[in-house]
């Protein structure tokens, strides 16, 4: 099932505004590469956080989950890492890797499962 597509001004979105896109090098970096990893390797952690996103930003859900042309599922972990430590989204992209491939796969499965429990909720308003 498909929701309605939403667009909201980039000013309003929480992800943004928890540094999703910032840039980071150095050990600030390091730091927060770890914590990626630290917190897929813990799937009742990944799955809070994930949960988290979906209650707390709304805007940000909204604009990227009604948007059918991205990868739903992988900016669900990103914006989980930026709410879970403040990771900036491209420090997740290049995390990833290292996380183990049976952790990526749990959060896949997690982030399916948000996904549709999302859009379900708005299939009903």
């Amino acid at each position: 099932m498909e929701v309605q597509r939403f667009y909201h001004p980039y000013n309003l979105w929480e992800d943004y505004k928890h540094g999703f896109y910032d840039n980071l090098s150095g050990k600030n970096k390091q730091i927060l590469f770890d914590k990626v990893i630290e917190m897929f390797s813990d799937s009742n952690t990944t799955e809070e956080y994930m949960q988290r996103v979906i209650n707390e930003w709304i805007y940000s859900c909204e604009h990227n989950l009604s948007n059918y042309s991205m990868n739903r599922i992988a900016w669900l972990g990103q914006a989980a890492c930026c709410l879970y430590a403040g990771v900036p989204s491209t420090i997740t992209m290049e995390a990833w890797s290292s996380v183990s491939k049976e952790n990526r796969d749990v959060a896949d499965g997690i982030a399916k499962k948000l996904i549709e429990k999302w859009e379900g909720s708005y299939a009903k308003k």
